[in-house]
């Protein structure tokens, strides 16, 4: 009877243990399942926003309850200051905590995990020398035991999450640390969208910015060009920014029924700073050439007010020719521009006006400018360029050059607009699709007279 009873209370154990057992497996699969669950909820949060500091803290909020811990931040590497500085940091003390944190790599137990690339929990902060206490010191919380893991993108860290003292008195386990090893794969993940997609609408910001600016920019070129009723010159001209906006420029003014004033130059530099640069200048051209008509003088006052408002150190080749269409006398004044070209209707040939170019606009005040004089014939051709026709390159890195452009030059053109329109033509076909990496300014003139 005492045996029975023994074989029926071992039986019951057995069960109770069984039960027990499966209990507890139980309980560990309903853990994994909520632990999925979390996951499954971070994967929602990140697809709900792209504000990276609003992102962070939705996710961190998530991580901090399901790791049952009283604190979690986010430090993010700053590639400026090459530390390791908090993003996010939540809890009783987090905007505290969050104003404290900078780390040197390899300083505290978050500049470790940067270092060696490798997850890490601390048990016991007291017993660790990695612990960095002078944070605790400085924001008044109480560090007791640490959970931190690396951010990582393709391999490269971005930074380090943490999460601190558990809620329950516990310590981290190593469960604990592959569901927040999971949490941090999300974390990175989020924070690389964000950027990138912080990065596309700043892009796309630029983008518009830069088609507007162009549009404002092309504003002050002429948009007609000027004409007489009796057609005594032809005239075409083109501006091919290599960006959206360029640095060089063109102009054409009729400064009485008889006088033509041409204009070409080019800004050092490309982008927003020359194309502003360019459309001061372009207005001061103007007003300074109803005041004064003779090239040397107009570089002269030009000059000066270049030099008095200069802050950047930028400059401009800059050259004023003014021609008599009566008599196809011209007069010219060249600021470190490229020598114009004079096609002559006699024989045909591409030649070189003036080879001194002068020194640029902008550079110092009272520099003297010379005005140079000479004679055009009957449909004659004067043709004005920009540095970035003649250095264009094609796929050999060679350039298209000034002497091939004078080649070209040498033919016997029916109007400015052909002649124009052909050269352009060769510059774009000798590059063979290589990209423009300078502004294509050229103005083409043909004196009927």
């Amino acid at each position: 009877m005492a045996r029975t009873g023994s074989m029926l209370t071992n039986r019951r154990v057995e069960r109770l243990m069984k039960n027990n057992g499966a209990n507890e497996e139980i309980k560990k699969l309903k853990a994994r399942i909520q632990d999925l669950s979390s996951l499954i909820e971070v994967s929602i949060i990140i697809n709900s926003t792209l504000d990276l500091e609003k992102l962070i803290g939705l996710v961190m909020e998530k991580a901090q309850s399901v790791m049952r811990a009283e604190a979690s931040s986010v430090m993010l590497i700053n590639e400026k200051t090459g530390k390791l500085e908090c993003e996010v940091a939540l809890g009783e003390y987090g905007e505290k905590v969050r104003k404290t944190i900078s780390l040197d790599k390899g300083q505290g137990v978050a500049g470790w995990v940067w270092e060696h690339d490798e997850p890490l929990i601390v048990q016991d902060v007291e017993k660790d020398e990695r612990f960095f206490a002078d944070i605790d010191r400085q924001s008044g919380f109480r560090t007791r035991t640490i959970l931190a893991v690396p951010l990582k993108v393709k391999d490269r860290i971005i930074g380090v999450a943490e999460v601190i003292n558990r809620t329950d008195g516990k310590q981290f386990t190593r469960d604990d640390l592959e569901l927040f090893s999971t949490f941090g794969r999300q974390v990175a993940m989020a924070i690389d969208n964000a950027r990138m997609h912080k990065i596309a609408l700043e892009q796309e910001r630029m983008r518009q910015q830069l088609e507007s600016a162009k549009i404002i920019q092309q504003s002050f070129m002429p948009q007609v060009l000027p004409s007489t009723p009796r057609h005594k010159f032809g005239l075409a001209a083109e501006n091919i920014p290599a960006i959206s906006v360029s640095g060089d420029f063109y102009d054409a003014l009729l400064l009485d029924d008889d006088t033509l004033g041409l204009v070409i130059g080019d800004v050092a530099g490309k982008g927003i700073p020359a194309a502003l640069y360019m459309a001061r200048l372009m207005s001061d051209c103007r007003f300074y050439a109803q005041q004064q008509s003779e090239p040397d003088g107009l570089l002269s006052l030009l000059n000066d007010t270049l030099v008095t408002r200069s802050r950047s150190g930028m400059f401009v080749t800059f050259q004023f020719t003014v021609i008599d269409l009566a008599s196809g006398s011209v007069a010219f004044a060249n600021g470190g521009h490229l020598p114009i070209i004079h096609v002559s209707s006699q024989d045909h040939q591409a030649r070189l006006i003036d080879t001194e170019e002068g020194i640029p606009l902008g550079i110092a005040r009272d520099v003297p400018f010379t005005k140079k004089v000479f004679q055009l014939q009957h449909g004659d051709i004067l043709f004005y360029y920009t540095d970035g026709f003649i250095e264009t390159r094609n796929r050999k890195e060679e350039q298209f050059s000034l002497d091939r452009l004078l080649s070209l030059a040498s033919r016997k053109w029916d109007s400015a607009q052909t002649m124009l329109q052909k050269l352009l033509d060769e510059v774009k076909r000798f590059s063979q699709g290589m990209p423009q990496h300078d502004d294509l300014t050229a103005v083409a003139f043909q004196w009927n007279g």
